[in-house]
């Protein structure tokens, strides 16, 4: 009896610990179902808060991941006990429990995968921020390729050194661009201000050209040295170099600041700008003075604002202007022997034979030569000073005579009465010729034969006159003009007293002609009329 007492004892004990275990086992799995529910709820939030904070505080989600994992494994450790208990007891609860395993290792994988999404690389050099790639390599593996690509842009070598050049900075985010390898290679080509290794070209303290490299420094002084160098067998250098200060050192620069070697050449040649004085010439226009000084009508006016440029511009002006000149002076010192003009002299003697004010050549002066042996001092080609060490004249000179005029002059007025200014026929004359009128008479003659005033008067005009070439136009005073056209050589000037029978200036073939003559107009009061009734 006692016997079956304590077996139903032992029987009730053993369904009461079943009970309890089976009691257990449901407030477990009920706790996991919360803790899962719990979990999904803040799933959302932690992705809210990642994409908010994680850009800036990159170690808060590295916590955030450990404490994920330390919460996935603690709970993977109690779970698995718990199921170890109960597969002791309780088989009938083994897929709820496989069921919340499966449950919390999808959502780990899912936060990793989505934090591996959002997590890119800003990439910079040296500070300055490109651009955005998915991975690092990208932009480590296109370093070398864009080294070469800038070498090639700008004749300079460029090195691209990842470990000091390069920095890379991990950022969370779901926007943006991404940079492809090609647009890494073209951003990094395109940049100028990359820092390089280069050497500058000092004169007097002063930079004037920064390049690749030493040896392409000395490759340009020295080809400047050259251009004003040359070699012949009666020149002996003594010196060759610089007036200046030269200096070549190491710098660092932007890439853009980086000259080729043409292109510093080229600056060192030309690169200056000097203020000149041009001298107006006669017969000279505005636009002829622009065309040869190679600046614009705008320019010119610029450089000289006190000029009045609407007023007519005549011989003898001043006018400024600038040229290029080279930034450093080549000075050479040597000894040359060459042949030198010897100027001759010129003797005047008075003669009654010719009017006062009239000089008249009776022997042509010619010049001699030397042969000169001279130590000089050139900067850029140009002598400043001369050292004459041994002359030997060759031919000697011949001095001119020139003849005074002596005898009285006779009245600078019009008579009313005219000499043809020069004494040859008329070939061709006044009137209708070619369709259309020809208002004088041509008298031709050779190149330099001289030509007289037709009448005493004052000289109006003497210079440059479209069609015309060279002309003198006198008043005489009585409503009478005359007009010289075609000269080679003009004597006169515009306000000179001539008498009749004056040199005035020379047949030649200038302006719009077919052939040396001299053409002669005569007005009255301003009207044509025909010279051959007159001379």
């Amino acid at each position: 009896m006692a016997e079956n007492k304590l077996k139903v004892k032992k029987e009730k004990s053993t369904t009461a610990s079943v009970d309890k275990l089976i009691d257990l086992c449901a407030e477990l799995v009920d706790e996991a179902d919360v803790l899962c529910d719990r979990m999904m709820e803040m799933v959302p939030l932690l992705i809210e808060y990642v994409f908010i904070v994680a850009a800036t505080i990159v170690t808060t989600v590295d916590i955030i991941l450990d404490v994920v994992s330390w919460t996935i494994q603690t709970t993977a450790v109690l779970v698995g006990r718990q199921i170890h208990d109960l597969r002791m007891g309780a088989q009938v609860y083994r897929k709820e429990v496989l069921k919340i395993s499966i449950m919390l290792l999808t959502l780990a994988v899912g936060v990793m995968t989505m934090i591996s999404a959002m997590t890119h690389y800003e990439y910079a050099y040296n500070g300055k921020t490109l651009g955005l790639v998915e991975d690092q390599q990208d932009v480590l593996e296109i370093l070398e390729l864009a080294s070469e690509e800038l070498t090639h842009e700008y004749g300079s070598s460029i090195v691209i050194d990842p470990d000091s050049d390069i920095s890379f900075k991990r950022i969370f985010t779901k926007k943006g661009q991404i940079d492809d390898m090609d647009t890494v290679l073209r951003k990094f080509t395109y940049m100028g201000d990359i820092q390089t290794d280069a050497c500058a070209i000092y004169a007097d303290g002063k930079i004037i050209a920064i390049v690749e490299s030493e040896p392409v420094a000395k490759d340009i002084l020295n080809q400047v040295l050259e251009n004003y160098t040359r070699n012949d067998d009666d020149v002996e250098y003594e010196y060759i170099g610089f007036a200046e200060e030269i200096k070549i050192e190491p710098y660092s620069t932007a890439l853009s600041n980086v000259s080729s070697k043409s292109s510093a050449y080229k600056k060192i040649r030309s690169g200056g700008q000097q203020a000149v004085t041009y001298t107006v010439e006669s017969g000279d226009t505005l636009y002829e003075i622009c065309t040869k000084l190679d600046v614009s009508l705008s320019q010119l006016k610029s450089m000289n604002p006190d000029f009045d440029f609407d007023a007519a511009i005549h011989a003898g002006d001043k006018l400024l202007v600038t040229e290029e000149v080279p930034l450093l002076t080549v000075e050479t010192i040597e000894v040359s022997t060459y042949a030198e003009t010897i100027e001759h002299e010129t003797e005047y003697k008075d003669s009654s034979k010719y009017y006062e004010g009239d000089h008249v050549i009776s022997v042509s002066g010619e010049d001699g030569k030397a042969r000169i042996t001279a130590r000089l001092v050139k900067h850029n080609g140009t002598t400043v000073e001369k050292e004459v060490l041994k002359e030997e004249v060759i031919i000697e000179p011949v001095t001119e005579v020139i003849l005074k005029g002596t005898k009285e002059r006779p009245p600078t007025v019009g008579t009313g009465n005219f000499i043809r200014p020069v004494n040859v026929s008329v070939y061709s004359g006044y009137g209708w010729r070619w369709g259309r009128m020809h208002y004088g008479i041509d008298l031709s003659t050779s190149t330099g034969t001289p030509i007289y005033a037709a009448d005493g008067g004052t000289v109006v005009k003497a210079g440059w006159s479209g069609a015309y070439g060279y002309l003198v136009k006198i008043n005489h005073g009585n409503g009478f003009t005359t007009i010289y056209a075609h000269c080679s050589a003009l004597y006169v000037s515009a306000g000179d007293k001539v008498y009749q029978g004056q040199r005035i200036a020379a047949v030649g073939n200038t302006g719009r002609s077919t052939g040396p003559h001299c053409h002669f107009e005569i007005l009255y009061n301003g009207v044509n009329v025909n010279p051959s009734l007159y001379v």
